[in-house]
């Protein structure tokens, strides 16, 4: 029997995105039902663009009476989108995201709702538990890859992005949503980075996820992988201190003149200290270091892209560093930093 319902305020709105469901999508919402029957909650399916039965599907739980309303999107535009445009239409104080094809189980709702209460966090992610879950290789391969590049590129201090179960309070959708725009392969990063950079509390919540997609990509494609590390560039791109300090055209000149002075300054003094000739032990040293025990035109190949890498992971952790610096609250010092 659906549950009933009462005119109290919605405690809990559960967004559910869905492409292509219609053979699981009614039984599955009916699972949700039942798991949440001992909370005043709402369902917003969002059907992305289906091709297929969806959406009659979802409608017919509706009309079961179950608090289940359904938003059609004529084309389909992305995961991202679907739960944004969701969103518009809850009315929960809190907001769960939660992927139709129910790969997690809705038992994790509730567990996510504990956790959220326990630790008082504004935002609670669930992770996919490395002993739990046993995913094909080629898909722990691109995992593990892409989960390393985040955490390096954003420094965010969670250790799994892309888990399609999440729970928000509202303030912070309404906070984050307006501002993003990956819609598709990376929009889990551009929230959770927006969040953090808001200061709200993000903790993470190991989760089961029961795979059932065929292949060892399942649904993701090699397009997608590149669509998915692309976004993810340009999510960096957005929120670094470059896009924050937005420099002036005569800036720009400057750092390129900047770099331009250090390629020269090093290649000169390459030149210079070419012809000393060092003592030991400092020769072994620099006979180490300038890879002087290898063929001249492999040892000039290898220190050129040594060094390139080098620049660019300085840059990077220097663009966190300098973000957090801007960060900072004023403490009222010369170090301190004046804000309106």
């Amino acid at each position: 029997m659906p549950p009933e319902t009462d005119k109290q305020p919605v405690e809990l709105s559960i967004i559910m995105p869905a492409f292509n469901e219609g053979l699981h999508i009614h039984e599955n919402i009916l699972k949700v039902c039942h798991e949440l029957r001992a909370i005043n909650y709402e369902i917003l399916v969002v059907d992305d663009g289906s091709t297929d039965n969806t959406y009659h599907e979802s409608k017919r739980a509706a009309e079961d009476g179950f608090p289940v309303n359904i938003v059609r999107m004529d084309m389909n535009c992305g995961k991202g989108a679907a739960l944004f445009r969701g969103f518009e239409g809850t009315c929960g104080r809190l907001i769960a995201f939660l992927d139709s094809d129910l790969e997690i189980p809705a038992l994790y709702i509730q567990e996510l709702l504990t956790a959220m209460q326990a630790t008082k966090a504004d935002v609670v992610a669930g992770v996919k538990d490395p002993i739990l879950n046993h995913f094909p290789l080629p898909r722990q391969f691109m995992s593990t890859v892409y989960r390393a590049t985040v955490g390096f590129l954003f420094g965010l201090n969670i250790t799994d992005t892309q888990t399609g179960i999440k729970l928000f309070k509202r303030e912070v959708l309404e906070a984050t949503v307006p501002r993003l725009r990956v819609s598709r392969f990376a929009f889990d990063i551009e929230l959770l980075i927006a969040a953090s950079r808001f200061g709200y509390h993000i903790v993470e919540y190991p989760v089961e996820v029961a795979y059932t997609r065929e292949g060892g990509m399942g649904r993701m494609r090699l397009d997608h992988v590149f669509g998915t590390f692309a976004d993810t560039l340009a999510i960096y791109f957005r929120a670094s201190f470059w896009r924050w300090l937005e420099p002036s055209l005569s800036t720009q000149l400057w750092m390129i003149l900047f770099v331009l002075g250090v390629f020269l300054a090093g290649v000169g003094f390459a030149k210079i200290l070419t012809p000393i000739i060092l003592q030991p032990p400092f020769n072994a040293i620099a006979r180490i270091i300038f890879l002087q025990f290898l063929p001249t035109v492999l040892r000039d190949r290898l220190l050129a892209i040594g060094g390139t890498l080098l620049v660019l992971v300085a840059l990077i952790q220097l663009n966190k560093s300098l973000l957090k610096a801007f960060a900072r609250r004023d403490r009222g010092d010369l170090a301190g930093i004046l804000r309106k």
